[in-house]
């Protein structure tokens, strides 16, 4: 593209687009030479090379996806497990408060039934 060419082109995108557009457009244009098949081919390459990048990435993600999956599983698992351990928990307090109210119980009536005796006797 000759030099005249360039800057019929960049006003004309002023017009339309204007300043900032403009000139982030024609920094996209090649320099002084046209690309040619080899500048093509070359980004051909290159983007096959991103492409092949992309690919493990998006395995990589897979097998993250899927450690992710197990790892939800395990937390799942841990979290009944540990529901179960609160209700017996709770159970065995309900139990033990049970043993102790009554033994509680037996005691005071025990001495209730010892100073009774006792005074009875006295």
């Amino acid at each position: 593209m000759t030099l005249e060419a360039r800057t019929t082109l960049y006003s004309r995108l002023v017009e339309v687009l204007g300043d900032a557009p403009a000139a982030t457009l024609m920094s996209y244009l090649p320099g002084d030479e046209p690309a040619t098949k080899t500048h093509v081919n070359g980004i051909r390459v290159e983007l096959g090379a991103v492409g092949q990048r992309l690919d493990h990435l998006e395995q990589r993600m897979d097998r993250l996806e899927q450690r992710m999956d197990r790892l939800e599983q395990r937390m799942d698992s841990l979290s009944q497990s540990m529901l179960g351990l609160s209700d017996r928990f709770h159970s065995e307090l309900r139990a033990q408060t049970r043993t102790f109210v009554l033994a509680s119980l037996g005691s005071s009536a025990t001495l209730a039934a010892a100073i009774v005796a006792a005074a009875a006797i006295l």
